[in-house]
């Protein structure tokens, strides 16, 4: 949620704003699958502080680095090796929150009532099922149209109005990927079941913080072989359409990009700053 909340938004003050309310955003996200008592609020807000103050002291400054270094490299085309080392990156920052994280969401999970977590499976499980049903009514065709329109707003949301062969090669693009939804939904599945299954032995903590931080850092090891197969082929092709959009940026795509990404390094320090 850190990452994604604050990477999913615009500079100009955007990332200091949501960064401000994480305090809130979070433990709001998660009273949404579970009731908590008194007692568990007060643990629930501990942690997330707890988590923030580690997060804003210890990692926005390393954020602030890979957006500025991200910046200089992009006044020319980045390149494949470029790219996938910004991904790795992104993936050893989550890896580091699930580090941080897990002990204390542990703690809490493991002051659940029997009550509790059949409450919060029964709400994931309905949230789950309206979500697939509605997935699985669009045909083929909605499904690539949707993927295409998602991928084209992400990229114009970095570079500015994408001319007609970069639209050409994004539509493509999306016609390429080959994820089934019904796959990811029975990953999904797979991992809630070891999920309820490390939740039914959750008294004995510290075997039960070991497992519960392995399902958060190696979910996908739930992932079935047809869904595995299928994200790593279809990360390899956007990473290749990215490599592609990247080399056709006009000069101005191009500005607009740097002065994005600075935008997220200046504001990245400034949050580091306040620590």
């Amino acid at each position: 949620m850190l990452l994604l909340a604050l990477l999913a938004l615009p500079g100009c003050g955007g990332v200091q704003l949501v960064y401000d309310r994480l305090g809130t955003l979070i433990p709001w996200y998660f009273r949404d699958f579970v009731d908590l008592d008194t007692g568990q609020r007060q643990i629930l807000e501990r942690s997330v502080e707890t988590l923030l103050v580690w997060h804003r002291e210890s990692q926005v400054g390393r954020y602030a680095v890979f957006f500025n270094e991200l910046e200089r490299d992009a006044a020319a085309p980045l390149g494949a090796e470029r790219i996938d080392s910004a991904r790795r990156e992104l993936d050893q920052f989550w890896l580091g929150i699930v580090a941080q994280l897990a002990p204390e969401a542990a703690r809490l999970l493991a002051s659940l009532s029997d009550a509790q977590v059949e409450a919060m499976f029964a709400r994931i499980e309905a949230k789950d099922a309206k979500e697939e049903r509605e997935a699985l009514r669009r045909t083929a065709a909605q499904r690539v149209e949707r993927r295409e329109r998602a991928l084209r707003r992400q990229f114009e949301r970095w570079v500015g109005k994408l001319d007609a062969a970069q639209r050409a090669r994004v539509a493509d693009g999306a016609r390429e990927m080959s994820a089934d939804p019904r796959d990811w939904f029975e990953s999904r599945r797979r991992w809630q079941a070891a999920l309820r299954e490390a939740l039914a032995a959750r008294a004995d903590g510290p075997a039960f913080e070991e497992r519960f931080g392995q399902l958060l850092a190696d979910g996908d090891q739930f992932w079935t072989e047809a869904y595995r197969r299928d994200f790593y082929a279809d990360r390899e092709r956007v990473q290749r359409l990215i490599v592609d959009i990247d080399v056709s940026l006009t000069a101005e795509q191009r500005s607009r990009l740097r002065q994005r990404l600075a935008r997220f390094a200046l504001d990245f320090e400034a949050i580091a700053g306040g620590a």
